[in-house]
């Protein structure tokens, strides 16, 4: 994870790049006194995942840096980090991921990388990245994929928390098709099945899914996942796990995932 963070006050950016380091260790972290330096980066290509700002800096304000930067990087995570919460409509109308109070408590901290707008690169450098850690979402180049059917996305999760078990075709009507309205409908669930391979063939990510005669899975050494590093001990995935696994899918994902591992 690549973080800027942007503030003209020498003791104000030491500060709030110790509180990042301290919730971050991982992440490779720039500090600037001088906005116009940020930009510059920007644009020369340097793609953050993240940028801190203040927004009473002598320079610019932190609101017209951001407007600069949304015009070079539209798609990044901008959190104003100020001493005044007047500013709180404009970050809005920007769509900033976050607005945080000084002095910056380390739990807000953690809970705003929690919560960012965007997903950010941290994927151990896989195309395609499946978050299961809160909702489900899958992403292809950090971009959120989206299924067309609601059902192909669910099916995606469900064989993901199979962790690349084969299930079968009775298994899946009875877990995820029984409430859909369709009945265990075995036509549907070939509907369903063909949309999703549709959806990722087309996206370059064809061999993510593996199927027989009446077995489904995926292969698990096509994608990157964060249930998945968790299970390997990865110490991000650990501290990134906060209870909540699948909400969207509660109905059967509240029997499964990390719970299962924790002592």
């Amino acid at each position: 994870m690549i973080v800027f963070v942007v503030d003209d006050e020498e003791l104000a950016l030491k500060s709030l790049t110790d509180a990042i380091r301290s919730v971050r260790p991982e992440a490779q972290i720039f500090p600037f006194q001088d906005p116009n330096k940020a930009l510059q980066l920007l644009e020369g290509g340097a793609k953050p995942d993240v940028i801190f700002s203040d927004i009473q800096m002598f320079e610019m304000t932190g609101i017209h840096f951001a407007h600069l930067v949304k015009v070079i990087y539209p798609h990044v995570n901008i959190v104003f980090v100020t001493g005044y919460n007047e500013y709180m409509m404009d970050a809005i109308r920007l769509h900033a991921s976050g607005y945080l109070l000084k002095p910056v408590d380390e739990d807000r901290l953690r809970e705003q990388f929690d919560n960012l707008l965007y997903p950010t690169s941290d994927k151990n450098g896989n195309k395609f990245y499946a978050q299961t850690f809160g909702n489900f979402e899958f992403f292809c180049n950090d971009k959120q994929v989206h299924f067309p059917r609601a059902k192909a996305k669910e099916l995606l999760a469900y064989l993901i928390d199979k962790k690349g078990a084969a299930c079968t075709r009775s298994e899946l009507l009875i877990n995820i098709f029984e409430d859909s309205g369709e009945g265990r409908d075995s036509q549907y669930l070939s509907q369903v099945w063909a949309a999703l391979v549709k959806t990722l063939k087309d996206l370059g990510g064809g061999d993510i899914l593996v199927k027989s005669h009446n077995a489904y899975a995926v292969n698990p050494e096509k994608f990157g996942c964060d249930y998945y590093d968790y299970i390997k001990g990865d110490i991000k995935a650990i501290n990134a796990y906060q209870g909540v696994y699948m909400a969207n899918y509660s109905d059967w994902s509240d029997f499964t995932g990390p719970k299962k591992y924790r002592s």
